[in-house]
């Protein structure tokens, strides 16, 4: 690309690519989408940051330090965002990176430079990304639209903005990397159709499944694995390498650089090639391209068992499926190519540069967002990828918005109290698709106080989710009675070692047996409650029922307490339900509305 030094006589609108292992930046001049170039006719930038005591040093200068000085050279620092400290030592055990936790539960880096979070390294990526612009088009950026994978959760989405922030750009929007990629696509293919995205690129891997219709662009479902990529291929290829050779010498952090670098080039030459000659340290061999597809076939595997979940989860059949588009630059790889061709059995759509479509995308979104006189507008439909809901009583997850909902939404439910003249309730936030709280991820917890004290169940709470575009949430809290009001942005000082990915797979795994204890436990604490309420009223007005009457009410109680002892179901179904009929003349009006105005799952935890 050939650009003046020279004002530009439009808007600055750039769409950025930030990439795991490289990252790249578009604008659309005459309506066509053009990557920028750096003054070497580059338009990748390896999203590689160097630390040194009084310089920091991005891209292709940074490389050479990746095997020079691997402590202080964050390299894929997309896969660190929003992870905590237990999350990397669980799966990324080598990294060569000083690592410790903030009081925040966060992660830093401690680098010649200080300590660096990976906010900041990604802020310093986009800057470069920034200054490239500015420097071709001599005008300072209007507006951006920066992507991420669709399955980045709200913690992760936070501090992509954050990076953003630091690096003074004007996001306007996150777009998903998929979504940006079928956009691309999009002038090409214009009847109605569904297309179907898998994004394999350094780090992370996303698919959609999107419907054109009309101008109207709907992301039908997401999924993925946001540490899933060429990086695993790369670090299984370095690990085959360094046992073939049948060195003895230790494997420390510079070789393991060495080796990493080596294999790196290796993958891409066999793209090629089906045969490539490696020379490491006074080892001299060959490295095969069957022997390549043999170490990374489970990676590849892997993707096609997340597609086909998805397919299942949404009832879609591969023969619906018009076009399938291959975006990132781990699709070049030959088993992904003709392992996926094979599974969707037909060609695949490759024509734009998998490196360069996404940020392309980007791109054509962000001039259609900015600019009003663009003809045939498209309307873009995106999706959450993971449900949203609060804790209930029992530890429970009382869904709001539900996975692959339309974007952006609204919801609202009404909640209430457990226990007599409660005064504070806890709002704790969570996402992911298990029933128990403790298998999903916890984005917040936060308190409202000062609840006019009333019977259990009279008080009304009205919760409402509100998430945008961006898929950023926002959270507020009604106390119908007094009309107080709370209202929350989700931050990310709550990091968690749960891995996003596992949560869809646990959650299909484990769906009959999450179930069934959510079943039994809410017919426990209904159970509880009704005993509760037969006590107190017992106590009040035993004296007016009538001896046979009270003699079977007690019975029942006993019968109703051993089973809920015993923890058998069955059993506290069938007591509940006589001990319900033993009470018919007396306690079964109050006990019928006590319990349909506030049902277990409607039930707030109170502040303790």
């Amino acid at each position: 690309m050939v650009c003046l030094k020279k004002k530009h006589e439009k808007k600055l609108l750039l769409g950025i690519d930030l990439g795991t292992t490289y990252s790249l930046v578009a604008t659309v001049i005459n309506n066509n989408a053009t990557l920028l170039l750096d003054d070497k006719k580059r338009y990748l930038l390896p999203s590689i940051v160097n630390y040194k005591k009084n310089s920091i040093t991005v891209g292709w200068d940074a490389i050479k330090d990746t095997v020079q000085d691997p402590t202080n050279t964050i390299s894929s620092v997309k896969r660190l965002l929003g992870r905590s400290l237990s999350f990397i030592k669980n799966n990324f055990p080598i990294l060569p990176y000083l690592i410790e936790e903030n009081e925040k539960k966060g992660i830093f880096f401690r680098t010649d430079s200080g300590c660096i979070t990976p906010v900041d390294v990604s802020s310093e990526i986009l800057k470069s990304l920034k200054e490239r612009a500015i420097f071709l088009f001599n005008q300072e950026i209007h507006a951006s639209v920066i992507t991420v994978p669709a399955y980045f959760n709200d913690i992760q989405k936070k501090e992509t903005q954050r990076a953003a922030i630091l690096a003074k750009i004007n996001l306007i929007k996150l777009l998903n990397e998929p979504t940006a990629a079928a956009f691309a696509y999009n002038l090409q293919i214009q009847k109605k159709e569904i297309i179907f995205v898998y994004d394999l690129g350094g780090g992370t891997f996303d698919i959609s499944i999107l419907k054109l219709h009309k101008g109207m662009f709907e992301v039908l479902a997401s999924s993925g694995d946001t540490h899933l990529g060429g990086d695993d291929f790369d670090y299984v290829l370095a690990n085959y390498i360094y046992k073939k050779s049948n060195l003895l010498n230790k494997y420390n952090i510079i070789l393991q650089s060495k080796l990493l670098k080596i294999a790196k080039l290796t993958k891409i030459k066999l793209t090629e090639y089906k045969k490539v000659k490696v020379n490491f340290l006074n080892w001299e061999g060959y490295i095969t391209r069957d022997e390549f597809n043999s170490i990374i076939l489970s990676f590849v595997q892997k993707t096609l068992f997340i597609c086909s979940d998805l397919l299942e989860e949404i009832n879609l059949s591969i023969e619906k499926i018009a076009e399938v588009i291959m975006v990132g630059g781990s699709t070049r790889v030959p088993l992904v190519h003709d392992q996926v061709a094979h599974f969707f059995k037909k060609k695949l759509l490759n024509d734009i540069n998998p490196d360069q479509v996404v940020a392309i995308g980007a791109a054509l979104h962000a001039n259609m967002l900015i600019n009003n006189n663009i003809k045939n507008k498209i309307i873009l439909l995106d999706v959450i990828p993971l449900s949203l809901g609060i804790e209930v009583m029992g530890g429970f997850v009382e869904k709001i918005i539900l996975r692959n909902t339309t974007l952006p939404v609204i919801k609202t439910k009404e909640f209430t109290t457990y226990k007599d003249n409660q005064t504070s309730i806890l709002i704790h936030v969570v996402q992911g698709e298990r029933e128990l709280v403790k298998d999903c991820i916890s984005l917040s917890r936060f308190v409202l106080k000062n609840i006019i004290p009333q019977k259990a169940g009279l008080v009304r709470i009205s919760v409402t989710f509100q998430v945008n575009t961006d898929g950023l949430i926002n959270i507020s809290v009604l106390d119908k009675n007094s009309n107080q009001e709370k209202k929350v942005q989700i931050n990310n000082t709550v990091l968690t070692k749960i891995d996003t990915t596992k949560i869809i797979k646990n959650s299909l795994k484990h769906l009959k047996d999450d179930y069934y204890l959510r079943v039994k436990e809410e017919k426990k604490m209904e159970s509880l409650r009704v005993l509760n309420i037969v006590n107190n009223a017992l106590i009040k007005y035993q004296h007016s029922i009538p001896f046979e009457e009270l003699k079977k009410i007690k019975f029942f109680q006993e019968k109703l307490k051993e089973s809920i002892e015993k923890d058998d179901f069955f059993a506290i179904k069938e007591n509940l339900k006589k001990l319900d009929a033993a009470s018919i003349n007396f306690f079964s009006l109050q006990l019928k509305n006590t319990i349909r105005c506030s049902s277990i799952k409607n039930i707030l935890k109170e502040d303790v």
